[in-house]
């Protein structure tokens, strides 16, 4: 218990720039009740400080998010930062894109479940030719494509520096289009995002 309390508050410490207030006042908190014995409060004050941290990843993520192509309009991005306790912590950032009937969404998943699934069937061609994708290359990044032409729909997932599951899903558009989006996004200030 003590080496994870230790661990933990030694992890946020390094990032707690991030929300310096209420992050530091946190760890401050915990701290204290830890030296005091009181677990629960040390244990209910990291999560917290944590929780406000994956909400800045988050924001920080959806800043990256592109704005439309010409003609599309780009809806606000949005972020989510789930409680460790619940998906692992996951960190999520998701822009909508619509143009007439046609839309896409633009999605990326940080501290995902997803990213081991993801991570096993790109290292295994085969998988993922059973799920009816092809792996091609886009901006130097692998990638699954999904597309059926005569439902104008498609989807396109890949793994990022091992850390960020990108997904992109369309209807209404041609498989240009939709390879555009991928092609928008900045990969490499995503690679540096941390």
């Amino acid at each position: 218990m003590k080496l994870l309390i230790t661990a933990s508050l030694a992890a946020l410490t390094l990032v707690a720039s991030v929300r310096a207030d209420e992050v530091s006042d946190n760890l401050k908190t915990a701290a204290t009740a830890y030296e005091a014995g009181n677990y629960s409060e040390a244990l209910q004050a990291v999560d917290y400080a944590g929780q406000l941290i994956r909400q800045k990843k988050a924001e920080a993520v959806a800043a990256l998010l592109p704005g439309g192509p010409s003609g599309w309009t780009a809806e606000e991005a949005q972020s989510e930062a789930a409680a460790a306790a619940l998906m692992g912590g996951m960190v999520t950032a998701k822009r909508t894109y619509t143009r007439g009937d046609s839309s896409v969404t633009l999605q990326i998943q940080s501290d995902s479940p997803l990213l081991q699934t993801y991570g096993m069937m790109f290292s295994n061609p085969a998988l993922l030719a059973g799920s009816g994708a092809k792996l091609e290359s886009i901006k130097g990044q692998r990638v699954a494509v999904t597309y059926k032409a005569a439902d104008k729909a498609g989807d396109i997932k890949a793994v990022v520096d091992n850390r960020y599951v990108v997904s992109i899903e369309g209807s209404g558009v041609t498989r240009e289009e939709l390879t555009s989006f991928m092609a928008a996004l900045d990969l490499a200030k995503l690679t540096k995002l941390k």
